[in-house]
């Protein structure tokens, strides 16, 4: 059983990165923002975009619900770090010799130190996390089940709840684009491992509970007049986000994967993921490649446009994995023995 949960939480990592790049296909696409509003292809649009968007919170909360390290791991940062660093400075040079004018030697210079950059807002911030993690793990070890409750209730009450109500953002969380909101997320994972321990509830009630939350979110969204600081309910910090990568991640935990040829896929790509995500959101890349560029999606009926973003992102996943794999095997090539570590691709989240 606790190989089929990891197995589950593997897979969650992959459809989460996948949810990630829908996104941005959606956002940074330009799909959103040319979809005529109070239409079906609007309302599909937008009903993608509420259905992805707990995927980074799935990624904070999968970390705090498989953690059991108590101790700091030095490997762990420089592994990260340098594969971080590979792309981030790589795919810059990439442009500068191919593109000229797309960047700058200061620039390429900058992407090798990708956390004092800010290459990447989630990286950067899960970099920090790492430092806490292990005391996060001790406090949530010298809980008994009462206090793990009510560490869990005030944490989605101060950092969820509460603001929703004041209608602003109390406690600087920017969305949850933030190092505070990621600890958030990892006490939620943590206090709900301790939690569900012995429950035996189907899959099938979780995924309805994720469908349930999405619901919520697209119809808080389409509200005719929409309620005040309805944009609070499409963030990493809403409540029904919050719940949506709740949902998932039970249920991802529940599944039972028997099949052997499946297990073995899932242990060899989930990994890649984090590659994917290097890639995509380069600077560079994101702001050259990406900006604009599925804006004509939405002026194709509501189904072809849903099946381009699926089939579009679906695309751009598969080529980062693969990219990631050749990078993983150009590591273990010209590393010395002492360095290999950094070929094993990292699981940020």
């Amino acid at each position: 059983m606790a190989q089929q949960r990891n197995s589950g939480i593997d897979l969650l990592r992959m459809v989460s990165m996948f949810m990630v790049v829908v996104l941005h296909v959606l956002g940074q696409g330009g799909i959103l923002d040319a979809l005529p509003p109070h239409t079906p292809r609007w309302a599909l649009g937008w009903a993608l975009e509420s259905a992805c968007y707990c995927a980074v919170d799935c990624f904070g909360m999968v970390s705090g619900y498989v953690a059991h390290s108590r101790q700091f791991s030095v490997q762990r940062c420089v592994t990260l770090w340098a594969q971080a660093a590979f792309y981030s400075a790589g795919i810059a040079l990439l442009f500068k010799l191919f593109l000229p004018g797309s960047t700058s030697f200061r620039s390429i210079l900058a992407a090798c130190f990708p956390v004092s950059g800010q290459q990447y807002w989630y990286f950067t911030a899960y970099f920090a996390l790492l430092f806490f993690a292990p005391f996060l793990t001790i406090l949530l070890e010298s809980l008994d089940r009462g206090q793990v409750k009510q560490l869990l209730a005030a944490v989605v009450g101060v950092f969820c709840l509460l603001p929703l109500a004041a209608g602003r953002d109390l406690f600087y969380l920017r969305a949850g684009y933030t190092t505070l909101w990621l600890c958030v997320l990892f006490l939620v994972g943590g206090c709900v491992r301790i939690l569900e321990e012995g429950s035996r509830r189907a899959p099938g009630w979780y995924f309805g509970g994720y469908l349930l939350c999405v619901l919520l979110t697209v119809a808080v969204k389409g509200l005719p007049g929409r309620l005040p600081r309805a944009d609070l309910f499409l963030s990493y910090t809403s409540p029904t986000v919050l719940g949506a990568a709740l949902c998932l991640v039970l249920g991802f935990r529940a599944l039972a994967i028997r099949s052997p040829r499946l297990l073995k896929w899932i242990a060899r790509l989930a990994p890649l993921s984090f590659g994917v995500y290097l890639i995509h959101t380069h600077p560079t890349v994101w702001n050259l490649l990406l900006a604009g560029r599925f804006r004509a999606y939405a002026a194709l009926p509501a189904p072809a446009m849903a099946a381009l973003v699926l089939l579009t992102a679906a695309a751009i996943f598969l080529a980062g994995s693969g990219i990631d794999f050749l990078r993983e095997r150009l590591f273990e090539a010209v590393l010395p023995p002492l360095f290999r570590a950094f070929a094993r691709p990292s699981r940020c989240g």
